[in-house]
């Protein structure tokens, strides 16, 4: 609703989540919001023939990856005692696969957005490094670059101490844990975008 907001109803947005009855219950929010350049998608999961179909036709994608959620344990204490060790790696190569997966949907020149409410490295900036590892067309974009274009004056000093992230604390900025990425596909050169190429 926020980026319907901000984008003033023009455009088209795709909400997608292989949780089809949480994009069946937003159509009652988004209607309310007023927000009508919605589509719904439901997925079957990361490898959904829908993504394939539409790979590299999106300016933005942003992954809101299913994570442990230790960055809002300060609210929700008794979550960390239901998470395994188990559990993290199994979080750490479902969310691999999703950024696999939506990286063929952004299209040259575009961007891919990782968004995680944790506060663990190994889903957050550790995941980037993985990802850009195995994407060589991505690159990380620093975050106060993008927070000047689009919201304006400066992000918020980041806890992972480098700035390319943004990293938010319980301790060190009084919030939730928030980790946030934004990696920018390489735009196709003037040859390989010749017809033939």
């Amino acid at each position: 609703m926020a980026l319907a907001a901000a984008m003033q109803n023009k455009g088209k947005l795709v909400a997608a989540d292989v949780l089809k009855g949480r994009v069946e219950r937003a159509a009652t929010r988004l209607r309310r919001a007023g927000a009508h350049n919605v589509e719904r998608r439901g997925l079957e999961s990361e490898r959904d023939p829908w993504v394939k179909h539409h790979a590299g036709s999106f300016d933005r994608v942003l992954v809101d990856a299913p994570c442990s959620g230790s960055g809002t344990w300060r609210r929700n204490p008794d979550a960390k005692w239901r998470l395994t060790p188990g559990d993290i790696e199994e979080l750490i190569l479902l969310q691999r696969r999703i950024l696999e997966s939506a990286a063929r949907l952004v299209k040259p020149g575009g961007r891919l957005v990782y968004a995680t409410c944790s506060l663990l490295p190994r889903e957050n900036r550790q995941q980037v490094d993985w990802f850009l590892g195995q994407a060589e067309e991505f690159s990380l974009v620093p975050v106060g670059e993008v927070w000047r274009s689009a919201i304006g004056g400066e992000a918020p000093a980041s806890d992972d101490g480098g700035g390319a992230c943004l990293s938010l604390t319980p301790a060190g900025h009084g919030t939730d844990g928030f980790f946030l990425a934004v990696l920018g596909r390489r735009a196709k050169s003037a040859l390989e975008a010749a017809p033939g190429a």
